[in-house]
């Protein structure tokens, strides 16, 4: 891993983070009102977000993953294809009668999930994610930061569908943004938006380690940022990198409002950063 976790932070984070979507789907009113931007009801947000819990637990644990698992896998060429039809799978079988049974299913999952992570598993140690395709693994460390990058997300997702004020905690979003970024990306090169590219960035997420990512013919790989040059240094918050790197926000939007800011020799490229990734 070119970031190393912090185990310590990101416990505290996702306790944080699922505390307060437990709170805020109890209090709802409507599992069936709409989220905005998405084709997910708040419902369905919950059921999601449990599946991930529950399947992001069982890897931490190095457990075989069950019938339930297995047999709700989708399929595609591509990760973001896979992605999106194992959610489409999983949806179709999960479902709550009203937010008093959300919330309690989605604190069951997120428990399970933290007392994973509370048995001291190797955050370095590789697990299978068919999830993301055949034969593809991340680390324990990765999937416990992209829970809480998860959580964050579809906090805020969820705050919009149920008409509450948004939450957006920087802690939680610094503390897995540069790890869900440098492993995650390299898997998610758009092969027509990076056609012809040729270019490196030091990602800088504020208060947290940085990190370098090369582009070149079609692929993309991650080092440490050791004060090589790069083309372009990208500063963002850590929620603005979530929330642009997952479509909530609009990249201009980040940049008039201080959480995203490009330099360096090629700052133009910062423009251009989000166009090469094709994310689920």
């Amino acid at each position: 891993m070119i970031v190393e976790p912090d185990r310590d932070a990101l416990r505290a984070a996702l306790d944080r983070e699922t505390r307060r979507l437990v709170d805020r789907v109890r209090a709802g009113t409507d599992l069936d009102a709409p989220a905005p931007g998405l084709d997910w009801t708040a419902g369905q947000l919950v059921a999601h977000l449990c599946v991930v819990y529950r399947a992001f637990a069982l890897a931490v644990r190095g457990d075989d993953y069950g019938e339930f698992i297995t047999a709700n896998l989708g399929t595609g060429h591509t990760l973001p294809e896979v992605v999106a039809s194992t959610n489409a799978r999983a949806l179709a079988v999960v479902s709550f009668p009203g937010p008093r049974e959300a919330a309690d299913g989605l604190r069951d999952c997120a428990d399970e999930l933290l007392a994973a992570l509370d048995t001291g598993p190797d955050l370095r140690a590789a697990r299978p994610t068919p999830w993301y395709g055949t034969d593809v693994t991340r680390t324990v460390g990765t999937l416990v930061a992209l829970s809480v990058s998860e959580s964050v997300v579809h906090g805020y997702d969820l705050a919009g569908a149920l008409r509450t004020r948004p939450w957006l905690d920087e802690r939680s979003a610094a503390t897995a943004a540069p790890i869900v970024m440098s492993e995650m990306l390299p898997l998610l090169v758009d092969p027509s938006g990076s056609r012809g590219f040729t270019g490196s960035y030091e990602v800088r997420i504020r208060h947290a380690p940085r990190f370098v990512l090369q582009l070149d013919a079609g692929r993309a790989s991650t080092v440490p940022a050791d004060g090589r040059e790069v083309d372009c240094v990208l500063s963002l918050s850590g929620c603005d990198a979530l929330l642009v790197g997952f479509h909530r926000r609009k990249l201009w939007h980040a940049i008039a409002s201080g959480g995203a800011l490009a330099y360096g020799r090629r700052p133009w490229l910062g423009l251009r950063f989000h166009s090469l990734f094709r994310l689920p």
